[in-house]
């Protein structure tokens, strides 16, 4: 369920949060899958959030993907919609700062839930982990970020804020980041709908 296709013909970036009424803004068949190429939808209503999803199946590209989570849960979008509103209010060195969702990592081979490009050109990955995963696949992901000059910051939410995982970030990090991901589900939710 991404948020972000490729336009067909210009080989734009589309974020469909940015757009109001995306059905009425964007051509049936002018979407496509930004990873695999293959023609995307849209999918939207009155208790839906707008996302692109597959015309037929799932991607078929080679990224790393997290198969508990593909496509992901309107928890897990909610979740990336949240921080990109939330992180430039909270953090003032975000406000100028460029935010993308679902951003191709090409050397490592990942897609990044929300990328923060600051003006230096530093950057960080803001990854939304709410299913089960285990210290050792956290550091592997972390590592592939760092292999490509990237720095991750991950929100635990849900299966993922285990002990072990608590006490993984401590000790790489010096903190956790936790998400209440049912609350930022409820909000969104309440905001779109109310």
């Amino acid at each position: 369920m991404p948020f972000v296709a490729k336009d067909k013909t210009t080989g734009n970036r589309i974020d469909i949060t940015k757009l109001e009424k995306p059905r009425l803004m964007l051509r049936a068949d002018a979407c496509i899958c930004q990873l695999c190429e293959k023609p995307m939808i849209i999918k939207a209503g009155l208790h839906r959030r707008a996302h692109f999803a597959h015309h037929k199946g799932e991607c078929v590209s080679e990224y790393e993907r997290d198969p508990d989570t593909n496509p992901e849960s309107p928890q897990h979008l909610a979740a990336k919609d949240w921080l990109r509103v939330m992180l430039p209010k909270q953090y003032v060195e975000y406000r100028d700062a460029t935010l993308e969702f679902e951003v191709p990592i090409i050397e490592v081979r990942r897609v990044v839930d929300l990328l923060a490009v600051f003006r230096t050109g530093h950057r960080v990955a803001h990854e939304v982990q709410l299913s089960p995963i285990t210290p050792e696949v956290l550091q592997q992901r972390t590592d592939d970020y760092e292999q490509a000059g990237i720095d991750v910051v991950w929100w635990l939410g849900k299966s993922a804020k285990s002990e072990p995982n608590q006490d993984w970030c401590l000790q790489t990090f010096g903190l956790v980041f936790l998400i209440d991901h049912e609350q930022i589900y409820k909000t969104i939710h309440d905001q779109s709908h109310g």
